[in-house]
């Protein structure tokens, strides 16, 4: 583009000036076609003989039509901000046009200083989460552009969190957990590395861990993390380093979505009694309970075997603690079911019932099973409804691994939990991961879980306050 002459240049720009006012009459009304405009951006802002921009048309493209959305409103504000830049461009190249060749190049040199756009779209238009983020061109793949760039557009990042929940950046060269944790910790640089939680995972840097140890047929139900504490993290974060060969899906739900679904007189019940959950951990000393998967022990999830500590710890948590046995703990604690973002204050579905309820993970599975259609899944699914059936005689309900009721103590009964599961599955939003992937997460906002897979899977989590 660079020897384009300015008539050309003047001829091209005109009839764009025409696209655009097209485009902001009839396409802009849908997501589809933003990525059209900031490929045009793109386009426009490459071009060197860029001072032939003087038509004053251009700087005054119908802001009316941008109005329509919030989305749109801010399409108008970044392109509004890139006339002003390149209005500047212009003033500044018609002042070195004059000046030797080699003060030219020195000039371009200091463009670098000018953030580069990333391609952005969706992996699904008609449910739009994630967010996805790619680079333009090879140059940009690098992990330090990728953090030059959210370091550009944190108040970019913060506004696709509110609206959608979640963003995924693909394409770009994060090869290992600690390159993840470099680059997330420029999005939140508040990463934490306590973990309450129930899921066994490994830690491998200062903030990642392995999303998961339980076995790669197991399914895990769609939760918001940690959400059975008081102040759960705001943010999760999560890195594909190795993809699985079937399967194995993250998938993701916009829990806002799920309340609004939720029956109301489940809802209210919900809202009214809270939710009151109980958690059983195995000791240091005793590693022989038979278990279909493997859960933390206490003294792994509180880092010390120090009961005291642990008395401590589960104090400021509002965790009532209960020694039982040999060695084993019981942590029962009632939170709210229904949550306010802290920053943007839009309520969501906020629990973990779809997970801990005796029967969450036996109906879960003959969901999954009905997409994947395997055998491996059909016998997973029968094995679920034996343990689940033995567990049920055999053990009272307050001694599970884990249990929950209203905060009252009332069951939350099987049709509750159907009626819970389908709001989350009709709003399901999947995608198969690819090396590389890093994908972000408003906890307050949007769920995960994970479903079963073959093959090596190397996913690792972090998360923020």
């Amino acid at each position: 583009m660079d020897r384009l002459n300015s008539a050309n240049a003047s001829l091209w720009i005109g009839i764009q000036v025409r696209n655009i006012e097209s485009l902001s009459h009839l396409l802009y009304r849908t997501r589809v076609k933003i990525n059209y405009f900031f490929n045009l951006l793109n386009f426009l802002f490459a071009i060197s003989n860029i001072s032939c921009i003087k038509n004053k048309n251009i700087f005054h493209l119908s802001q009316k039509a941008f109005s329509r959305s919030i989305l749109e409103k801010r399409v108008w504000k970044s392109f509004w901000g890139f006339l002003m830049a390149a209005k500047t461009f212009s003033k500044v190249k018609s002042k070195t046009h004059s000046k030797a060749k080699t003060k030219a190049v020195s000039v371009k040199k200091a463009k670098p200083k000018v953030a580069f756009a990333l391609s952005k779209g969706f992996i699904d238009f008609k449910n739009p989460l994630p967010v996805v983020y790619q680079p333009d061109s090879e140059e940009q793949k690098g992990k330090q552009n990728l953090i030059q760039w959210i370091k550009s557009n944190k108040r970019a990042l913060t506004d696709d969190l509110k609206e959608y929940g979640a963003v995924l950046f693909r394409g770009f060269d994060v090869s290992s957990p600690q390159d993840f944790e470099d680059v997330i910790i420029n999005v939140d640089s508040n990463l934490k590395n306590n973990y309450l939680g129930t899921s066994p995972r490994n830690q491998v840097t200062q903030y990642a861990f392995t999303a998961t140890e339980l076995p790669p047929a197991y399914p895990i139900m769609q939760h918001a993390e940690m959400s059975f504490l008081d102040s759960p993290p705001k943010k999760l974060f999560f890195y594909c380093k190795k993809a699985p060969e079937t399967f194995g899906e993250t998938p993701i739900t916009d829990l806002r979505k799920v309340l609004n679904e939720v029956p109301d007189f489940i809802r209210e019940k919900f809202e009214k009694k809270k939710v009151r959950y109980s958690r059983v951990y195995d000791g240091p000393s005793n590693r022989s309970r038979f278990q279909f998967w493997r859960t933390k022990r206490w003294d792994e999830m509180f880092q010390t075997k120090d009961r005291e500590k642990v008395e401590e710890i589960s104090k400021k948590q509002n965790f009532k603690v209960e020694w039982f046995g040999k060695d084993s703990l019981r942590l029962i604690n009632t939170t709210l079911a229904i949550r306010k973002h802290p920053e943007f204050k839009s309520l969501a579905w906020h629990n973990h019932s779809q997970v801990f309820h005796i029967d969450a993970a036996r109906k879960e599975y003959w969901r999954i099973f009905a997409r994947q259609k395997t055998i491996r899944s059909f016998l997973v699914g029968i094995t679920l409804e034996i343990l689940t059936f033995i567990k049920k005689i055999t053990t009272k309900k307050e001694y599970l691994d884990t249990h929950c009721t209203y905060g009252d103590g009332q069951e939350i009964s099987g049709p509750e939990l159907k009626r819970i599961q389908d709001a989350f599955w009709n709003n399901i939003s999947l995608f198969s991961w690819r090396e590389g992937d890093v994908l972000i997460i408003d906890n307050y906002s949007v769920s995960h879980g994970r479903h079963p897979f073959t093959g090596p899977r190397e996913i690792f989590v972090a998360w923020a306050d």
